[in-house]
C-alpha cells in the first residue's frame, strides 16, 4: 500500500538531510556516490562515515542532532498517523519507547549505492539499491483492524447522548484515558513483533546530485521522498 504523502513539515524535516551539501570544487564521481550514502547513514543510522563527515564539513554530533530530528518526525508524520495515535495525549515515557522501537526498525533498513555516473552541466546520477523494511506494512495488514475493533468494544468512548450530561473536563478525561490507552496497545502489539522484521525484494533508485546556484550540491527533496518510501513501507 503506498504511504500517505509526505506533509509539508516533513519535507522540511527530510532537507535538514536532503539540504546538507558539498561544494562543487568537492563533488566528483567517486563523492557523489559517497554524498548519497552519508546521507541515507545519518537518516537511519545517525552514523556516518568519516569520510562524509569530512567531505559535509560536519560532526559525528550535527548527525546524530539531525537523525534524532528524522526519527522524531517518522513517528509523528508517519507511525502516529498510520496506527491512530492522538500525540496530544501521549505519555513522555511511552513517546520514548516508541522512538526506541523505530530506531530497532531503522537498523534494520538495507540500501546499496550501486554507483554514480557524471552528466551534464555538473550533475550525477546515483544508483542506489534498497531493500524495503515491511515491519508496520505487515503490523497493518496482519491484525490492526481487529486489534483496533476489540479495543474498541473493550475501552468504548462515552456516547453522545452521554457526553450531553457531562463536563468538557470529564470528556477529555474520558479521551485522554482512551487514547493512552490505545497508545500503550499499539505499542506492546508492535514491539511484541520486532524479532520478526519483514523485508521486501530490493529495488533500485536513481537520484540526481544537482549543483545549486552557489555552486553547492544537494538531493532533491523529492528524490530522497522517493528512497525513504521505499526503506519504510507502512
Amino acid at each position: 500500500m503506498k504511504k500517505r504523502l509526505l506533509s509539508a513539515a516533513l519535507c522540511l524535516c527530510l532537507l535538514l538531510c536532503a539540504g546538507c551539501s558539498t561544494t562543487q570544487a568537492q563533488i566528483n564521481q567517486y563523492n557523489a556516490a559517497l554524498y548519497v550514502r552519508g546521507l541515507l547513514d545519518e537518516t537511519y543510522t545517525g552514523a556516518p562515515g568519516g569520510d562524509y563527515l569530512r567531505l559535509m564539513d560536519i560532526t559525528a554530533e550535527d548527525t546524530q542532532e539531525t537523525f534524532e530530528k528524522n526519527l522524531d518526525m517518522e513517528f509523528s508524520q508517519r507511525l502516529a498517523v498510520r496506527f491512530e495515535l492522538d500525540e496530544v495525549f501521549l505519555k513522555s515515557d511511552l513517546k520514548a519507547d516508541y522512538l526506541e522501537l523505530l530506531k530497532q526498525v531503522y537498523a534494520k533498513a538495507s540500501y546499496t549505492v550501486v554507483q554514480a555516473a557524471p552528466l551534464d552541466h555538473g550533475r550525477y546520477c546515483v544508483e542506489v539499491s534498497v531493500t524495503p523494511v515491511t515491519f508496520f506494512q505487515a503490523a497493518y495488514a496482519d491484525g490492526y483492524a481487529k486489534l483496533r475493533a476489540d479495543f474498541e468494544k473493550a475501552h468504548p468512548l462515552p456516547s453522545e447522548e452521554k457526553q450531553a450530561d457531562m463536563t468538557s473536563a470529564q470528556i477529555r478525561k474520558a479521551r485522554e484515558n482512551f487514547e493512552s490507552k490505545w497508545a500503550q496497545e499499539v505499542y506492546d502489539y508492535l514491539y511484541a513483533r520486532l524479532d520478526a522484521i519483514t523485508t521486501g525484494p530490493a529495488v533500485t533508485k536513481l537520484v540526481l546530485v544537482t549543483p545549486g546556484s552557489g555552486g553547492d550540491y544537494t538531493l532533491s527533496s523529492t528524490d530522497f521522498q522517493d528512497i525513504d518510501d521505499l526503506v519504510l513501507q507502512y
